[in-house]
């Protein structure tokens, strides 16, 4: 299930039960993401994608017609430090290549305060995440562009 915001996270789980007639919602959904262990009834909404296992011979559960599309897009994530006696500055750039050669660079800082303690994993997580935030909101912009280039209608993301 998609995030419905940047602030919170994509959710992934297995459907491990109907309790619908016929194949209908609701589901019995075991969460696999940060919600490990957890199971609960969800009725899928426009923001659920659900992905049906291909059987023995390669088609997918839903048809010998159905096709399945794979490309792999490569993120490159560099990290820096400066220190300066009790201070310290954490810069990361994350690059973004597309199989299309869409090529997008996130940037994002994090800064130590002498008065913090010296742990540099804290520096390298803040800013790895708001280099992906940069990122994340880069790629929005260009499917923004696409839409309104594919449908005439302009998007604009949030």
């Amino acid at each position: 299930m998609e995030s419905p915001s940047d602030h919170t996270h994509r959710r992934t789980g297995v459907v491990t039960g109907v309790r619908g007639p016929e194949g209908s919602p609701p589901y019995q959904v075991h969460w696999s993401d940060a919600d490990r262990g957890h199971d609960s009834l969800v009725y899928p909404g426009p923001d659920a994608h659900i992905e049906h296992p291909p059987d023995g011979k390669g088609a997918s559960a839903e048809g010998a017609d159905a096709m399945q599309t794979m490309k792999r897009w490569t993120v490159d994530v560099v990290v820096a430090e400066e220190t300066e006696g009790d201070s310290a500055r954490t810069w990361a750039e994350v690059g973004l290549v597309a199989d299309d050669g869409t090529a997008l660079r996130g940037h994002g800082m994090a800064r130590k305060h002498p008065t913090d303690l010296d742990v540099p994993e804290i520096g390298e997580e803040l800013a790895v995440s708001r280099a992906l935030s940069d990122l994340s909101r880069q790629l929005r912009q260009v499917a923004a562009e696409d839409i309104n280039e594919n449908t005439g209608s302009p998007w604009h993301p949030t």
